[in-house]
């Protein structure tokens, strides 16, 4: 996942991203408000050398940064802490002390160290921050030996006491922020794992992961009167020429092109008749054929249908709804006793898209879904390319690569993968139907790159 699929995930989930970083930040106000905020008390610490001086100032230099460096790693170990729990007879352990102590030297490169010893009351980190310095100093005597023949020797003494307690940072406020900190990269992780393990295809960037195929266009439910939802239909009709083009057939025959679904998410039926239309709109005849017997129609439900002229019950003149003004004609799916995937495997079937390519420029077919059924893979027998609809939100992960899988099983042309989304203006109805009259819309822009088969 790179950075734009990422914060393209965010936006997708930022309410669990926002729950994760309050999560984190109410916990850490919690934390601030049962431990106590304590006091702290300072008392500052001088390091330097005494007796005779025979070594060079430079060298006595060297010799006390040494020791400072070290006397703060001194200051906060158990060592120093254990001598003064003896000392107070405190019921802390030495390492809990030692973390209430902290060191520093005093900048720039002094030998002056800051003490600071928090405690519960002001008058205990009083008390503990001068027995600290008291037993620091009476540990380091004992351990330190003249650093030469003239007895010269380090030694640490108290600058200034301990001061007066002052409370301790605003817990609530810098744990708070802390937690927030915290939750900003566990709510990333949150929103990267939900995304990473999500069933169902939100992007299109998911959906070509899930096939291996590329996305060759991104439409909506929309009547393709309506504007701006067009624009998405002139770029696949765009793609789909240029597919056409690089085919290496003459020119005079027609394409037919075949959409489906992987388990049922009407995808087909909304797309293929607005393709039509847009296919139509360049010239040439164009036919929809519904084939899915069990999804929402895209022309009116009144025989004869696909069905009937599979079965031998009617004809195609008597079952195609022929339209005027650059729309596309419909071939509706009637309805019939005969198991409609049988009629669909028979001769029939071939005999008819045959019949189709004569007459149109292109067929496109809303065919059944993949996985229910067998009836995508017997249409696609026929196609020159077949288009999976995804529906982002709905279609799953898993079964889309089943529905590749199952397609690749038959040899059949899939192409590529079309993304059906919500569109931008008032809700769509259930059944998409390919309208009856009115004028088509001038859709001359289709400056587009060719897609690679």
């Amino acid at each position: 996942m790179n950075g734009s699929e990422f914060l393209s995930a965010v936006r997708r989930r930022w309410r669990l991203f926002v729950a994760v970083v309050v999560a984190c930040a109410a916990i850490g106000v919690g934390c601030a408000l049962v431990v106590p905020a304590g006091y702290v008390s300072t008392v500052q610490l001088l390091v330097a050398i005494d007796g005779t001086t025979t070594a060079s100032a430079y060298e006595n230099d060297q010799v006390v940064s040494g020791r400072v460096n070290s006397y703060v790693a001194l200051l906060t170990s158990e060592a120093v802490a254990q001598r003064v729990v003896d000392e107070l007879g405190l019921t802390t352990s030495a390492r809990e002390l030692a973390g209430d102590v902290n060191a520093t030297i005093v900048p720039p490169r002094t030998a002056v160290i800051d003490v600071a010893v928090t405690g519960e009351s002001p008058d205990q980190a009083r008390l503990l921050a001068d027995t600290v310095a008291r037993e620091f100093i009476t540990y380091t005597d004992a351990l330190e030996s003249p650093t030469g023949t003239d007895d010269q020797k380090i030694r640490t003494s108290i600058v200034t006491t301990a001061s007066v307690p002052r409370a301790g940072l605003p817990r609530p406020l810098t744990f708070g922020v802390l937690g927030a900190l915290v939750g900003l990269v566990l709510g990333s992780v949150a929103v990267w794992l939900r995304s990473s393990t999500d069933p169902v295809i939100r992007t299109s960037e998911r959906a070509a992961a899930a096939t291996g195929l590329p996305v060759i266009g991104s439409v909506t439910h929309a009547d393709p009167a309506g504007g701006e939802d067009l624009e998405g239909y002139r770029r696949l009709r765009t793609r789909l020429r240029a597919l056409a083009g690089g085919a290496g057939e003459p020119a005079e025959r027609a394409r037919v092109w075949v959409l489906t679904c992987a388990a049922g998410e009407s995808g087909g039926a909304a797309v293929a008749p607005n393709l039509g239309r847009a296919l139509a709109v360049r010239g040439g005849r164009v036919i929809v054929v519904d084939a899915n017997p069990a999804g929402p129609a895209i022309a009116d439900e009144s025989d004869p249908g696909l069905l009937q002229v599979l079965a031998g019950s009617a004809t195609a003149d008597q079952a195609i709804r022929c339209h005027l003004d650059g729309l596309p004609d419909v071939l509706p799916v009637g309805s019939c006793a005969d198991d409609p995937g049988d009629l669909m495997a028979a001769a029939g079937m071939r005999r008819l898209v045959h019949r189709l390519r004569l007459e149109y420029s292109h067929v496109v077919i809303a065919a059944p879904p993949v996985l229910p059924t067998v009836g995508a893979s017997v249409v696609s027998e026929y196609a020159d390319g077949v288009l999976l609809v995804v529906v982002p939100g709905t279609t799953r992960r898993r079964e889309l690569t089943r529905a590749v899988e199952r397609l690749g099983t038959t040899d059949a042309p899939v192409i590529g993968t079309v993304m059906c989304v919500e569109p931008s203006g008032p809700a769509v109805p259930e059944r998409a139907a390919v309208p009856r009259s009115g004028s088509a819309v001038d859709v001359e822009s289709d400056e587009l790159p060719p897609v690679a088969r």
